[in-house]
């Protein structure tokens, strides 16, 4: 049987979302030096998902459903969110008051409302890719080992705990609302080796579980927002960040690195140093009020 030998736990390195003319990654590492990265070398590790058979071999079926039932799914609506012309826009009048502080916070104020439709197959797709995300980072099933030390094979009930795992993620996420953020800015979106993040609102006391923000390539950002109600079932919103809002989520994404930090374009050496394992700034908080979902802005804990 060919056994792969080599995972990614981040697949898109592979895509060429993520690479420069050249066809390279640009790669920074936690002291300070960088290099061009080939995307088939990065973000991989061996066996990772393999499971120990007792004959000292190796069960590479969840390698396989990787790929075949989430990977190469979402490579398709991937395409869909990355085309422009998939865009439709609606008359919008917004609250002048609001769009000041939409402004303040990093986005543009839209003068349409402008939206992707999404069938239930797109949906799913999405939901399928961000909740394997969650879970087969190296990071994280390593916990799981940790957590199961005691039993026979720890990596194998890791390995069942993980799929278990996903299970509960993409249920949480398949009810969430989706917001697809563009960057209308110089700055990319940046990623790194500490995968994508789920974090607990600062205002949970409503019902939100966590919200996730995920980086699908330099121009494409994801929130993943869990609700009582979808308020988009049938569409994803577009958002259009500024700098300021493009900043503001690779600070996110900056908080969990770990060795490496990669993007398309030259990394910005200064602000990643300086933002690299430091708490991401939780000025947006979300909660529902009488079943409506409320945002609120609170600049100090915009941490400079």
């Amino acid at each position: 049987m060919n056994i792969p030998k080599r995972h990614h736990w981040w697949p898109q390195l592979n895509s060429g979302s993520w690479c420069n003319a050249e066809g390279k990654i640009n790669v920074l590492n936690r002291d300070g030096t960088m290099f061009l990265g080939q995307p088939q070398g990065l973000g991989v590790v061996g066996h990772l998902y393999s499971k120990e058979l007792e004959n000292g071999g190796k069960d590479t079926g969840i390698e396989t459903w990787f790929a075949h039932e989430v990977d190469g799914p979402f490579s398709e609506v991937l395409k869909k969110l990355s085309d422009e012309s998939s865009i439709k826009r609606q008359p919008f009048r917004g609250d002048p008051k609001k769009a000041i502080v939409v402004k303040q916070v990093g986005y543009r104020a839209p003068k349409h409302f402008e939206y992707i439709q999404l069938s239930p197959a797109d949906r799913e797709k999405i939901a399928k890719y961000v909740a394997a995300l969650l879970v087969r980072n190296p990071n994280y099933l390593s916990k799981l080992e940790r957590f199961h030390m005691l039993s026979s094979s720890p990596k194998n009930s890791a390995l069942d705990n993980m799929k278990y795992l996903y299970e509960i993620y993409l249920d949480r996420i398949m009810r969430a609302d989706l917001i697809l953020i563009r960057r209308d800015a110089e700055n990319e979106f940046l990623f790194s080796d500490g995968g994508i993040v789920a974090r607990e609102p600062w205002l949970s006391n409503g019902g939100i579980p966590f919200d996730i923000h995920y980086p699908m390539t330099p121009d494409l950002a994801l929130q993943v927002l869990p609700a009582l109600r979808q308020e988009f079932p049938h569409m994803i919103p577009v958002c259009r960040a500024a700098n300021q809002g493009v900043s503001t989520h690779n600070r996110i994404i900056l908080q969990h690195a770990n060795r490496q930090v990669f993007g398309r374009g030259p990394i910005p050496i200064g602000f990643v140093m300086k933002n690299w394992g430091r708490a991401a700034p939780q000025h947006i908080g979300f909660r529902y009020v009488n079943g409506e979902l409320e945002t609120k802005v609170d600049w100090s804990r915009h941490f400079h």
